[in-house]
């Protein structure tokens, strides 16, 4: 694996508080998904280019850990239709049903 992913995990080591040792390629998504979330744009692109453009395109559709913002911005970067997206095509229009 890329020598950035590396470095990225152990200088942003608060993205990953809540995970033990990881592994660049089994713990992928999860380092996909934080650096896209919380980390730097330079961040966003090495990684991006590391796991390339398809990898990013999966997370961005499967993810239900990023934010609206987060996923509209990728969704656009990366083109992707909204609508295609889980963040935009989970929600329900009612929050509640009647009896």
């Amino acid at each position: 694996m890329n020598n950035s992913v590396h470095r990225i995990i152990d200088t942003r080591k608060e993205l990953f508080w809540d995970k033990g040792p990881l592994d660049p390629e089994k713990d992928k998504f999860v380092i996909v998904e934080r650096i896209l979330e919380f980390g730097t744009e330079e961040e966003s692109q090495e990684i991006v280019s590391c796991y390339g453009d398809e990898f990013a395109r999966e997370v961005v559709r499967s993810s239900r850990n990023l934010s609206p913002k987060t996923v509209n911005y990728f969704a656009w970067l990366l083109d992707i239709p909204r609508e295609a997206t889980r963040c935009f095509s989970d929600v329900s229009p009612r929050t509640w049903q009647p009896f």
